[in-house]
């Protein structure tokens, strides 16, 4: 990834990220799911860390005391994660492995949007969120998956039903214009490409899960270990 592609990754996932503080806090009083063996499905992501100047890190630590937390977010792609932790997960080997429930309607909530079109509109929706903490931090780091192709930042997602989401979502001073045709309910790699200045397309991830990997933004003094 080069530098002006880490630009947009850095910009397009701070507008939907929390404030560090509240990121926190939910964390520190989340509530984890107990998931079933049979209801599951896999994945193992590489991940690369990522000054917030844009520099990415020769990786001395390697892993050390490296944990992704991956909290629910309801009703949105993009919204403040709640205090439900699906799972924290410790890097290996420059890994992390999660796993995902096949079956979580009962978490999802219907989509939110003024100027979306949903059908249908009792269509629910619940996203994985991303952050990350290790030894050099007093609270949570942002990190988020990224398409190594291109540095579009994707967001892995679940609907509880087959439904289109076309229109813009105006949020935090940017657009989003969604181009959704979800055909089965199910999770759903979905790619955020910036469009023009503020402006976003979210729209169903075509590649291989082998080209995703998790970017981990760090500040330069752990950068400097």
């Amino acid at each position: 990834m080069n530098r002006a592609q880490v630009n947009v990754y850095l910009k397009t996932i701070m507008a939907f990220m929390m404030t560090a503080g509240a990121i926190l806090l939910a964390a520190c009083s989340h509530t984890q799911l107990t998931l079933e063996p049979r209801a599951i499905t896999q994945y193992q992501i590489p991940y690369q860390r990522f000054t917030y100047g844009l520099q990415p890190v020769d990786d001395g630590l390697f892993d050390e005391g490296l944990i992704i937390i991956f909290p629910l977010i309801s009703g949105s792609i993009f919204a403040a994660p709640s205090p439900l932790i699906l799972q924290i997960s410790p890097a290996e080997q420059g890994v992390f492995t999660f796993d995902i429930p096949q079956d979580v309607d009962a978490l999802a909530s219907e989509i939110q949007g003024f100027d979306l079109l949903i059908e249908p509109k009792e269509a629910r929706i619940l996203r994985l969120g991303t952050f990350y903490s290790d030894g050099y931090r007093s609270s949570l780091g942002d990190a988020g998956f990224i398409n190594g192709n291109n540095g579009n930042t994707l967001v892995l997602t679940y609907f509880s039903t087959a439904v289109s989401i076309t229109g813009p979502l105006h949020q935090y001073g940017e657009t989003f214009e969604h181009q959704l045709t979800i055909k089965q309910k199910g999770w759903y790699w979905l790619e955020i490409s910036q469009q023009g200045a503020h402006h976003y397309l979210v729209k169903p991830y075509a590649g291989s899960t082998s080209q995703i990997y998790l970017a981990v933004l760090v500040d330069e003094m752990a950068a400097a270990y």
